[in-house]
């Protein structure tokens, strides 16, 4: 079995993702910021054999359309998808969000949990823990001067290795495979509006609403992940009715590229359980 790219345009824009299996059941992939479906490749790899994988590129992101003037924010991304899977015939699906992504996929969950069959959230934003400084210091005008004519290389591989445990996974190849959509000045300036549409109380705003999801949840983190802390992590499973939270003792942030198998297992197990 392989992976492909297919490519769908929906009302707002044309959306990449990336496809593999198609005997099992669905599961939805969403990435975060700075990555893409990218991110996905050897989680897709390790479960095409038992669930039909689509790996999304949100807008903005990866193969997508990069536009200007459209919503990026994570609650117009979660209506996005919504299309999205309309358009590709999904009625419901699993949804397995990292980062924004997973932030995306808990205002999925509780807007419409008749979709979501079981959620799973890897080291994702939760309440006010976003955006990182890191990339809200990208809201400031200077970054326009700044960014037109920087290389973004060298910041995607220090954000790459400050969220690996093992940071001998970054090589040039890795590398190029997430700054890549990013590249050039219209890459850069895409990469602007992700960052600036990232705003807290996007996801704050409905906290007690998404602490009464019920549907069967699995958070997976990093012990040493420090851009979202494993608190954020316990506060919300501790909140959430349905869920159970599985630590990495050897992870980070990026999980699915520091630990894929560790993920590939947890995420299989939870999904084929009664």
């Amino acid at each position: 079995m392989s992976i492909s790219k297919q490519f769908i345009d929906l009302s707002f824009g044309m959306m990449g993702f990336r496809k593999a299996g198609g005997e099992g059941p669905p599961i939805v992939f969403l990435h975060g910021i700075p990555t893409s479906s990218f991110l996905w490749r050897k989680v897709v790899d390790g479960l095409q054999k038992n669930f039909t994988c689509y790996a999304i590129d949100m807008l903005g992101y990866g193969d997508s359309d990069k536009p200007v003037g459209k919503d990026l924010s994570i609650e117009a991304q979660s209506e996005y998808i919504v299309q999205w899977a309309l358009e590709v015939g999904l009625d419901d699906f699993h949804l397995v969000g990292h980062d924004i992504g997973g932030g995306v996929a808990q205002l999925m969950a509780f807007r419409h949990p008749e979709k979501v069959r079981r959620l799973v959230l890897i080291d994702t934003i939760s309440y006010d823990s976003w955006p990182v400084a890191d990339i809200d210091r990208l809201k400031d005008a200077q970054w326009d001067d700044i960014l037109r004519s920087r290389d973004l290389r060298s910041g995607f591989r220090r954000a790459l290795e400050g969220g690996l445990f093992n940071k001998s996974l970054v090589t040039d190849e890795v590398l190029e495979g997430y700054v890549g959509p990013f590249l050039g000045q219209t890459g850069r300036e895409a990469y602007l509006r992700c960052a600036r549409a990232l705003e807290t109380h996007h996801l704050s705003d409905y906290s007690q609403e998404i602490e009464a999801i019920l549907n069967p949840t699995l958070l997976l983190w990093g012990q040493h992940d420090s851009y979202q802390e494993l608190a954020f992590g316990q506060r919300l499973s501790n909140a959430l009715v349905n869920n159970r939270l599985e630590v990495c003792p050897d992870g980070s942030h990026f999980l699915p590229e520091d630990q894929p198998d560790w993920v590939i297992e947890k995420i299989r197990s939870f999904l084929e359980s009664s």
